[in-house]
């Protein structure tokens, strides 16, 4: 009796290894079918040719899309503080810099993002560079500071981690950068026509619309930014929650 329970017990795990065994290879191989060609790695930043001396002076405007998921603590860090907070028309959240016409969830981020460009594009594009920021994000002044420093001196014109599985670069959302130029080319583009996905981050790249790899770089070079956890011998942190859903 006891020899029969744990032979039916063994046929019942063999059973769910061998179920979840297919369905993987099932959904590997219609990926497989599916999927879009890899576009070329792009170059890590720091090892990127330099070009030209940076200015003394280096502006940038610092922006993020805050929800009222977000940590009432998530200006612990200065770089938050630096940045100007684009929050939903009905938050109720505190410290928000600019209020955007609607309200937004998970899968319309997307939208939130166009909307705060939009608003940008209604104001001169002045400063150098332009950061949109996590609320999770853990990077210390200085080594934003040195990260635009760096790719003035190059050509780089996006930086961050940067996707190439969509048919053109798009940056991961806990930090991109972008030069100027990139804001006049997207600003030249609203009111925006196309058809975006929900993802903030793939939106962004969508905007640019661009398969040439000279004006993305790898920002993730260096351990000069974190998402969510961060740990040394002195300190840990790290973020629970982020999704506002």
């Amino acid at each position: 009796m006891i020899i029969t329970a744990a032979l039916a017990t063994i046929l019942l795990i063999l059973g769910i290894v061998y179920y979840f065994v297919s369905a993987h290879i099932a959904a590997e191989a219609a990926l497989e079918r599916y999927q879009i060609p890899l576009l070329p790695h792009v170059r890590n930043m720091y090892s990127m040719k330099r070009v030209r001396e940076a200015p003394k002076e280096i502006t940038s405007t610092v922006f993020m899309l805050r929800g009222d998921f977000s940590s009432d603590f998530y200006d612990l860090f200065a770089l938050q503080k630096r940045a100007t907070r684009y929050c939903d028309n009905d938050t109720k959240a505190d410290g928000c810099d600019v209020k955007l016409p609607r309200s937004y969830r998970w899968g319309t981020l997307s939208s939130k993002l166009v909307d705060a460009l939009e608003l940008m594009c209604k104001e001169p594009v002045k400063t150098d560079f332009y950061a949109k920021i996590d609320d999770d994000l853990i990077m210390s002044e200085s080594k934003f500071d040195d990260a635009l420093r760096v790719m003035a001196e190059t050509d780089c014109q996006v930086s961050g981690g940067i996707a190439r599985d969509y048919g053109f670069y798009w940056p991961l959302g806990q930090i991109y950068i972008f030069k100027r130029a990139i804001l006049e080319k997207i600003c030249a583009r609203f009111p925006v026509t196309i058809s975006l996905p929900g993802s903030e981050d793939i939106s962004f790249g969508k905007l640019i619309n661009s398969t040439d790899r000279d004006m993305f770089c790898n920002l993730h070079g260096r351990d000069n930014h974190w998402h969510r956890q961060y740990k040394d011998d002195h300190l840990r942190i790290k973020y629970y929650k982020q999704q506002n859903h």
